[in-house]
């Protein structure tokens, strides 16, 4: 009888130890976060409206609107200088609004690049669809370029996830730095 006592009070006085140490997915985002800013990009926990909501999560019981929203990590790419003449866009991946890249809807307004202009939408198309690590969005503006996503790390290389993101946003950032350069050039 006094062993159970003695069990139950080691099971109390450790439980709770037990409850607060990190799990296995706890420690791998840490430590992909960890190399991400390693990399040399900012790491942010962000919201973004959620593209594929339900009709019945866009409205409350009382019949209020609501924005639904994705909680999601973004890493950030901060260009040695800020661009002057690049696109900026927002894109996250949605189901039903594909007019500029399928797979990719809007979230807010285009600007500093015509949505007709299939040359680009397919050249960022080919550089976003690539991106790994549960990517659900993509923002550039002047001064930045962030990935958004859920960090998904199944098994994977943290090291190379890193480097697969940050190679990604790197080939976002090569473009429109070309064509920052073109829009610069006197006609």
């Amino acid at each position: 009888m006094i062993w159970i006592v003695i069990i139950g009070i080691l099971l109390v006085a450790i439980g709770p130890v037990l409850y607060v140490m990190p799990s296995k997915r706890d420690k791998q985002l840490s430590a992909l976060r960890s190399q991400v800013r390693t990399a040399g990009l900012t790491v942010d926990v962000s919201q973004i409206p959620d593209l594929n909501a339900n009709p019945v999560d866009k409205v409350s019981a009382g019949g209020k609107r609501r924005e639904p929203k994705i909680k999601c990590a973004t890493y950030t790419l901060i260009p040695s200088r800020p661009f002057q003449h690049s696109p900026c866009w927002h894109l996250g991946r949605s189901a039903t609004d594909n007019g500029l890249i399928t797979g990719w809807g809007r979230i807010g307004t285009v600007r500093g690049i015509s949505v007709s202009d299939d040359c680009y939408w397919a050249a960022i198309g080919a550089i976003i669809n690539a991106l790994t690590g549960g990517c659900i969005a993509v923002k550039t503006t002047l001064n930045e370029i962030c990935w958004q996503g859920l960090e998904h790390v199944n098994d994977r290389s943290i090291d190379g996830l890193a480097l697969e993101i940050k190679t990604g946003l790197e080939k976002i950032a090569e473009l429109h730095s070309q064509v920052d350069k073109e829009r610069q050039k006197p006609t």
